[in-house]
């Protein structure tokens, strides 16, 4: 099979990942078909910006590497010449050889500790101009070995096209998410660590107001960001005014707001015993459900009644109904379709190679 044809199927997989996969797998997914030409055992995936303080990751998948990679980077980033590199000299495929990756100090440290021969990183700055995409392809062990010039020249042909599959799979997502239920009050939008956005549905800003009237710009509310520092994905978290979920995305969170619904007033075991009664289960069936006696089931219902401010089956139906079509089978919030006048917040932008 001649390389023209390899390189075409791979870019015809690459392209039908990114409107078919979930952002949760897409990068997995990309890398192992990248694998398949180039080869390489480990890789890394993210999003760096470069402070006055020094490097700062924004985003970070880590593809056969294990957590300490990413702990023991943090502590020599200053001393990672293949960053710096990355970042003087964009969109150019970057081959450092084991001398390389022993270039400094720290990087000897990092690169040793985890056994690091090769490596091969492409860059591409985002919109904003200071941040910048990485996807870094390394070769370990002592049998591994240097990248040629053909898989050098391949890597870099392919990066503007793993630059629009990204994007387009994070695009993907949200227009899924956007009609899956056209009549829900919701939104959401990925982010980055530092609580920036990266891509959000249209009206994700105009809800965010709604509960911090004076936010306004990229970077999410204080109280908002103290949420994503201290919960571990999945989280989820009600404030006066929305109701919030936070799950992992490839390195990214992704947020999925909507306004309050009734069913928030109940506990966890309580929609379940509301879940059950909307279905038309008796109260046996229900206390085997969830492992409760009927007289339970019963307390809990006259609790659910009270909660809801309700006092008939019929009202209960419909709002279970309702709350659960914001709810789509992989329990993630559906968002609401918008005017084709309303614009989403895109800090991708399309990068010209």
């Amino acid at each position: 099979m001649s390389e023209m044809i390899i390189c075409n199927e791979l870019l015809a997989n690459l392209y039908q990942s990114a409107i078919t996969v979930t952002p949760q797998l897409f990068q997995q997914t990309v890398l192992e078909h990248l694998d398949r030409v180039i080869g390489f055992d480990r890789a890394w995936w993210g999003i760096m910006s470069r402070e006055e303080a020094g490097f700062e990751l924004h985003s970070s998948y880590r593809y056969e590497l294990p957590a300490e990679f990413e702990e023991h980077w943090q502590a020599i980033k200053e001393d990672d010449s293949l960053a710096h590199d990355a970042h003087t000299q964009p969109r150019t495929t970057i081959h450092f050889n084991e001398k390389g990756l022993h270039s400094t100090p720290g990087l000897a440290e990092l690169n040793t500790g985890h056994d690091l021969r090769h490596a091969l990183c492409t860059s591409v700055f985002l919109a904003d101009r200071k941040s910048f995409l990485f996807i870094s392809l390394f070769r370990s062990g002592t049998n591994a070995r240097s990248f040629t010039p053909e898989e050098i020249k391949l890597k870099q042909l392919l990066t503007p096209h793993l630059y629009s599959c990204w994007r387009t799979n994070l695009l993907s997502e949200i227009e899924r998410t956007r009609g899956s239920n056209k009549t829900s009050d919701s939104a959401s939008a990925f982010v980055d660590r530092q609580g920036m956005i990266v891509y959000a549905d249209s009206s994700f800003g105009e809800m965010l107001v709604k509960e911090w009237p004076s936010w306004k710009g990229r970077r999410l509310p204080d109280q908002l960001l103290a949420m994503m520092e201290v919960a571990q994905t999945p989280a989820s978290k009600r404030y006066p005014n929305l109701y919030i979920e936070q799950h992992q995305a490839g390195g990214l969170s992704r947020l999925d707001i909507r306004l309050p619904a009734p069913m928030d007033r109940l506990s966890n075991r309580e929609r379940e015993v509301a879940r059950g009664f909307a279905k038309a289960h008796s109260y046996k069936e229900i206390a085997l459900e969830t492992n409760l006696s009927p007289a339970t089931v019963r307390h809990y219902l006259r609790i659910i009644y009270e909660k809801l401010g309700i006092n008939d089956k019929a009202e209960l139906v419909r709002i279970v109904d309702r709350y659960d079509s914001y709810i789509s089978a992989d329990k993630l919030l559906a968002t609401s379709a918008k005017s084709n006048t309303a614009r989403d917040f895109d800090f991708l932008g399309e990068v010209a190679f």
